[in-house]
């Protein structure tokens, strides 16, 4: 039971926090959890079976669409009445249009029209003796030189399919540049001459199947080299096709092919599913949400925030009225509403308490404490007349005498420097509290390097940087002006040529930097040597014996304020000048502020 014995050491409100946590809020967490995937795993799997049951729609729209088309191909390629008319040749145009025109009443060409699916049946030949139509064209080198016939070509196969963007077809009626073909040889009846049937396939048909499965996830039909369909976009006809790289591999999430029977050729069927959102079907069931939000959450959470409130307030009251115990501020608390528990018991033994302790010093110390408000009395008012004597509105209002006398007679710089001079005065003897703002503390060092000016003209200059985020932090007062007031008397006094005075206030890191340098006469290596000891080894008794006290009173008041944290630097070189400079961290002043 030792090892439960360090809870006495955290407060009530902590151990509700703690109850809370692990009671409340961890098994809220876990439940929600299993709750959240649960649903998400349950969405997965319908989404799964849905883009499979996607995909054997699209492979069995593209068997019909493709055995239709073959099955075009297959008659033509049989037809007798076809073989004889590409292959005879003709003696002029009249004797071949003659056969034509039978050829069209024998409705041979005109089957395709059956099919719903063919889009366009052209036949080329290299029999030069028949005019190029809409079904018949000769086989030109121009054509030979086309996508389609070279894919053919190489492909050294009897029929394939084949897939290329038609130029000509850009600006058509029907806008369909992308084409589809089924490609194969007329060489049943002849092989000496060469004759190649094109069944252009309607592209629309293929994309409005893909389109009717209405999925919220991304669909694509590709070969090896191009996405021939998606269900992006409609309208796609005159667009090129798209690259296959530009499906994003790590967003596929189901991948299966079409295998063409008649073909040697197989296509890809890819889903990219999209993010599921389980908040869709937590919707769905938003009143079993709300009962486990209720059940798990809110319900325990008023009921240990009642406890926490009932608990946490009467223990802070009492702990407030301690502490005026431990100030000799001897008050009761009123009992009424603070119950008949533990805490209520032991505010009623606090109140008789100190009702004990006032009539005890009533008795025993009544006489003394009387004798000591007597004696203190006479001395606040010993104190009253010595600060009485020292008026120091005298001395302010006559430099305000003086400044007024010398803007009368126009002596402006000397009005000037006596406002500088009162101004400086009246701050420094108002002590106030001992932290002020960097802001009011730089106005103090303005007042008196214009003073010092005054005393040297133009042969001290100054200047300073600080940021803006720095000028509301507090520091002790007169910390600045010290240094500047050193550097002033040991350091500028000294030379004859131009100096100047440079302060730089600004933020690194979680620090706040001071800089303040001088171009004066600096010093040797062994009296700042001497300098760094005295600060390195600073005490009350130390100051108390030092002749100089500016600057080790301000480095010991500054270490004090930021719990000695502070980081001191000075470097000076003779006839070049001094520098000084302070890192506090500002966490320590925000502690001390």
């Amino acid at each position: 039971m030792k090892n439960f014995k360090i809870l006495n050491d955290y407060s009530i409100r902590s151990k509700l926090l703690l109850i809370y946590l692990i009671c409340v809020l961890v098994p809220m967490i876990v439940t929600n959890s299993i709750f959240y995937i649960t649903i998400r795993n349950s969405e997965e799997k319908e989404q799964r079976i849905n883009m499979e049951h996607s995909i054997d729609r699209v492979k069995y729209n593209l068997g019909a669409v493709f055995d239709d088309c073959v099955l075009v191909s297959d008659h033509l390629y049989r037809d007798l009445t076809l073989n004889e008319f590409i292959t005879k040749r003709y003696d002029n145009l009249l004797t071949y249009y003659d056969r034509y025109i039978y050829l069209l009443q024998n409705n041979v060409i005109k089957y395709y029209y059956r099919s719903q699916h063919v889009y366009q049946v052209t036949i080329f030949t290299d029999n030069n003796t028949i005019s190029d139509s809409d079904n018949f064209i000769k086989l030109t080198p121009q054509i030979r030189n086309s996508e389609w016939y070279k894919q053919f070509k190489d492909n050294k196969e009897a029929m394939i399919i084949s897939v290329f963007y038609d130029k000509d077809k850009k600006y058509s009626i029907n806008n369909m540049a992308r084409t589809i073909s089924i490609i194969r040889k007329l060489d049943n009846f002849d092989k000496t001459h060469e004759n190649i049937l094109r069944i252009d396939i309607d592209y629309n048909i293929i994309l409005n199947d893909i389109f009717n499965e209405k999925m919220e996830d991304n669909l694509y039909i590709c070969n090896k080299d191009f996405v021939l369909f998606s269900n992006q976009k409609s309208g796609v006809g005159a667009d090129e096709f798209d690259s296959i790289n530009s499906i994003n591999e790590e967003n596929v999430k189901l991948n299966d092919f079409y295998k063409f029977k008649a073909l040697n050729e197989k296509w890809n069927i890819i889903i990219t599913e999209k993010d599921v959102n389980p908040f869709s079907k937590i919707t769905e069931k938003k009143e079993l949400f709300i009962g486990l939000v209720i059940l798990n959450l809110l319900l325990p959470t008023i009921i240990i925030a009642l406890i926490s409130h009932s608990i946490g307030n009467r223990i802070t009251l009492l702990n407030i009225y301690l502490r005026k115990v431990e100030n000799e501020e001897f008050s009761t608390i009123d009992e009424y509403g603070y119950g008949k528990d533990e805490i209520g018991n032991l505010i009623r033994s606090y109140n008789l308490m100190v009702l004990r302790i006032k009539e005890l010093i009533e008795v025993v110390f009544k006489r003394d404490a009387e004798k000591q408000r007597l004696e203190l009395a006479k001395k606040q008012a010993e104190l009253k007349a010595l600060q009485s004597q020292v008026n120091p509105h005298f001395m302010f209002n006559t430099l305000e005498s003086i400044r007024m006398r010398s803007l009368i007679k126009g002596e402006d710089e000397t009005a000037e420097i006596i406002e500088n001079l009162s101004a400086l005065l009246r701050k420094t003897i108002n002590w106030g509290e001992d932290y002020i703002t960097i802001e009011d503390e730089l106005l103090f060092v303005e007042n008196y390097l214009q003073i010092q000016k005054y005393r040297f003209g133009d042969k001290l200059s100054f200047d300073f940087y600080v940021t803006e985020k720095c000028k509301s932090i507090r520091i002790p007062k007169l910390s600045i002006l010290s240094f500047v007031e050193n550097a002033c008397v040991h350091g500028i006094e000294e030379v004859s040529h131009n100096a100047s005075i440079n302060i730089a206030i600004f933020k690194y890191d979680n620090n706040l930097i001071i800089e303040i340098s001088d171009t004066g006469i600096g010093m040797d290596e062994g009296k700042l040597n001497s300098i760094r000891e005295k600060l390195n080894n600073a005490e009350i008794d130390t100051l108390n014996n030092s002749k100089s006290t500016g600057v080790l009173n301000t480095y010991m008041r500054l270490q004090m304020y930021c719990n000695n944290s502070m980081k001191f630097e000075i470097d000076s070189k003779l006839r070049e000048g001094t520098e000084v400079t302070m890192q506090i961290c500002l966490d320590e002043l925000k502690l001390n502020g």
